[in-house]
This record gives structure tokens, sequence and C-alpha cells, in this order.
């Protein structure tokens, strides 16, 4: 009998990581495609490969034996495709994003995509919102991870989290009569939320401090000189949160949203489809007290 190598690589993926969810993300397919291949393969080789109890997967004795076969067989494939393949190009993504969220929320998606294709070449455009989805409405961009999408570009919202007033928790500088802000530059949405909001509550203010990336602005409240309004997944334990009780009123929510193009006409193993599998599966698994 022939074995096929993308059933082989289905039962070796389900058995390393014994989880069929887990196995759909690292493969870049749905989670019944997987399924229907292992069972395929069973129906292949005549064997149940595989036993399920009480939500849990472990290999039968077929499926013991077989594993270092599949493995040995599917690293000569690799090498194999490896060889014939050097002379390709890389998949590149061009991706657009905050500096806030490139710095929390990139780091870990990263690396699931390029555990999962090594080839990968990331281009990474960080900016301000409105500049990142002009950038993706004239075709300069391939996949967008950020807040405020407009109306006329298809999206999904992925996260959502309170923006939060903070300070340090070593400086008095939230009880000022005139409060010091540390705001990113002009151009960015939650720099105008948060000034209005302080206008609407009629609270003096005053921006000592202005700062076009995350680190500036978390520097900015370290050194204890002023307060600022950030998400609250960027927020350090040197930080105390202010609310309505210290006089700062709530700035509500920010949505994260996921836009890729032409992503109704994307193959599944395209390099926009595995980014957008992999935060889709990042921010549906982060812990509840990361969301709002």
């Amino acid at each position: 009998m022939d074995m096929d190598s993308s059933q082989l690589r289905a039962f070796v993926t389900v058995a390393e990581l014994r989880s069929f969810s887990r196995a759909s993300l690292q493969l870049n397919r749905v989670q019944s495609a997987v399924s229907q291949l292992i069972q395929r393969f069973e129906a292949n080789i005549n064997a149940k490969l595989f036993v399920r109890e009480h939500g849990r997967i472990s290999l039968t004795a077929e499926g013991e034996a077989l594993l270092p076969y599949a493995i040995k067989m599917l690293a000569i494939n690799d090498e194999a495709v490896a060889m014939l393949c050097r002379s390709q190009p890389a998949d590149c993504l061009r991706i657009g994003t905050s500096d806030t969220y490139a710095a929390c929320f990139l780091p870990p998606i990263l690396a699931m995509c390029k555990d999962i294709r090594s080839n990968l070449q990331i281009e990474l455009h960080c900016g301000y919102s409105e500049k990142i989805w002009g950038d993706f409405a004239c075709g300069e961009l391939d996949i967008v991870l950020t807040q405020n999408c407009p109306a006329d570009i298809i999206s999904e919202t992925l996260h959502i989290e309170p923006l939060q007033w903070v300070c340090s928790k070593a400086s008095d500088v939230h009880r000022a009569e005139t409060v010091p802000l540390a705001l990113f530059t002009r151009g960015c949405a939650d720099r105008d939320l948060a000034v209005k909001t302080l206008a609407k509550a009629k609270k003096d203010y005053a921006i000592c401090y202005q700062s076009t990336s995350q680190a500036g602005i978390l520097a900015a409240v370290s050194s204890g000189m002023a307060v600022s309004a950030i998400a609250a997944s960027t927020q350090t334990p040197s930080f105390k949160s202010l609310d309505e009780s210290d006089g700062y009123p709530a700035l509500g929510n920010l949505e994260i949203s996921l836009a890729y193009r032409d992503h109704r006409d994307h193959r599944d193993d395209s390099a926009t489809s595995l980014f957008a599998n992999v935060a889709r599966y990042y921010f549906k698994t982060l812990p509840k007290s990361a969301h709002a």
C-alpha cells in the first residue's frame, strides 16, 4: 500500500501534540479536514491509530509502532522538498499594526507562524491606525491588525480590551490640579480619545510629554512625571490604574480588528491565511484576564 504524505503528516502532528485543534493550527487546516485525513489514513492502512477518551487523545499500540517510521518518512520527504525549493523565493508578508500591538501581541504570533512556515519573511509596518488602514486600502500591506477599522474595509474583531488611565505607583502625579499627560503624538486615535474624555469631564490637563512609540510612553509613566492612557494589556506591575474614584472618567474599550487582502479568494495555505489563523487562535486562547 502507498501512504499519502498529507495523511502521514496529520498523523504525526496529532500524535505529537495530542490534540486535533492544535494540530489543525500547525497544519494550517480546519479541524474537520485534519480529522478526515486521519480517518482516511486509518482506512487505508486498516488500523486504528488513536483512542479518544474523556476528551483526551492517546495512541493505540498500532499508532505507537507506526509513529517512528512515519517521522522518518516525513523527514526524508521534507529534506527532498527543501533541496528542490532552495532556489525558490520565500513567502513575504507585509503586516501593518501599531507600535503598541507590535510589542505586546506580535512576538508570540510571529513565533507560531515561523514554527509552521520556516521560510516566511516579514515586512512590518508600524504606525497610527489611520495611516495603517490607508496603506492597506492602497494595496501597500497584505494584512492589518489594529484598531479603528474604517467601515468600507471588510474585517473581523479579534480582541476587545479597555483603554486605561495609569500612573506610577510611586508617584502622586495623578492628584495634580492640572494633570500632566504623556501621550502619543498627533494622529493617534488614543490621544484624541484621552483628550476629549478629559475635556468633556472638565478636568484640567497639560500635555507635557509626547512620543511616537509605546516604549516612550511607558518610560514617561514609569518615571512618575505623567499620567497616560494605555491599553490594559500593556500595563506593568509598577503602574496604578486610575478610575472615576480617582477623578478620571472611563475611556471605553479598544477593538482590535484583522483584515487581509482578498481574504475570500486566498488559498488555505497562503501566508496571509496562515497569519490570520494564528492570530485568531492566539486571541481566542488569551487568558480571561487579558480580555475586557
